[in-house]
């Protein structure tokens, strides 16, 4: 098991100890105190073979807060990606036992709404560049509304084109 350090100082911080958390302490007079603020009393003679300068002490406080905020850092990484991953799967879940719709089917659905008049403008245009756009928004409806848990068929998006067809039939009914 790898030696645990620990970094004691006296009250008015003029000396400072590194001493390892598995040793048996020898108790005595000189009050130290960790960084944590446990204090302890302890042997001035004794404490002397852990005595460490005040240079030593404030790189080894550094380092060791350094780990803890790589450890802090670590943790909330790893709870956040918790939370998306929960987040991705409550999206992807329906919002009832009676439906396959997930939460984002409403936003998809006022996507839909918002859209619809311009791919109906589009087919009806006569124009190909235009159906063909009427074509794309409809699959990229198609594919989002079926991961919001709506499945279409076919016939959604091959809306453009009746559309499309029904404005050449209209047309040569009237010539």
């Amino acid at each position: 098991m790898p030696q645990t350090l620990r970094l004691w100082s006296t009250e008015h911080r003029s000396r400072w100890f590194l001493i390892s958390e598995n040793i048996s302490w020898l108790p005595g007079t000189l009050a130290v105190r960790c960084l944590d603020g446990t204090c302890a009393g302890a042997d001035p003679s004794w404490l002397t073979r852990f005595e460490t300068t005040q240079a030593e002490a404030h790189e080894f406080a550094k380092e060791q807060l350094g780990q803890a905020l790589d450890e802090l850092k670590q943790g909330i990484d790893e709870r956040l990606l918790a939370l998306r991953e929960q987040l991705e799967e409550a999206k992807h879940s329906p919002v009832s036992e009676h439906t396959t719709a997930t939460a984002n089917a409403s936003r998809v659905l006022f996507d839909l709404l918002r859209k619809l008049p311009a791919v109906i403008g589009n087919s009806l245009s006569g124009s190909e560049e235009r159906v063909m756009s009427a074509r794309a928004a409809m699959a990229d409806l198609q594919h989002r509304l079926n991961d919001a848990g709506i499945e279409l068929d076919e016939r959604f998006t091959c809306f453009p084109d009746r559309l499309a067809g029904l404005r050449g039939t209209c047309r040569s009914q009237s010539e």
